[in-house]
């Protein structure tokens, strides 16, 4: 196991039922981080019959995903496909952006890729 740092950061606002998540990822991820915060984020839409989630992905320090993880990633993201209305993904190099293109061709939301913060949360108020 290595010792260097990683995981997830996850915030969750709710606005009637809107939901603002962002969401932080750090070094290579693990099924066990997941195993933490899939559990955070079905708790925050289990009592919202209709949830509409916008996302703010920050992915700047992001180094991968164990396979395990990955396939964990996947399954959020069709768990709640028709929950999720935008990402906005923040990163730095053409590798991210690339990936954001080609993950949003498999899902019905609005995924871009931001290299800014702020450009990101103004694109998600839109």
């Amino acid at each position: 196991m290595s010792d260097k740092r990683h995981g997830i950061s996850i915030g969750i606002e709710r606005f009637g039922d809107k939901f603002h998540l962002s969401f932080t990822a750090k070094g290579k991820l693990t099924h066990q981080d997941y195993q933490y915060m899939v559990p955070m984020i079905e708790s925050a839409l289990a009592e919202v019959q209709h949830p509409e989630i916008n996302v703010v992905a920050d992915v700047t320090e992001l180094d991968g995903w164990e396979v395990r993880a990955a396939w964990d990633d996947l399954k959020l993201g069709l768990a709640h496909k028709r929950e999720f209305k935008k990402i906005a993904v923040v990163g730095s190099g053409d590798f991210q952006e690339w990936m954001t293109k080609i993950g949003s061709w498999f899902m019905p939301y609005d995924a871009k890729f931001f290299e800014d913060k702020e450009q990101a949360y103004k694109w998600l108020k839109d």
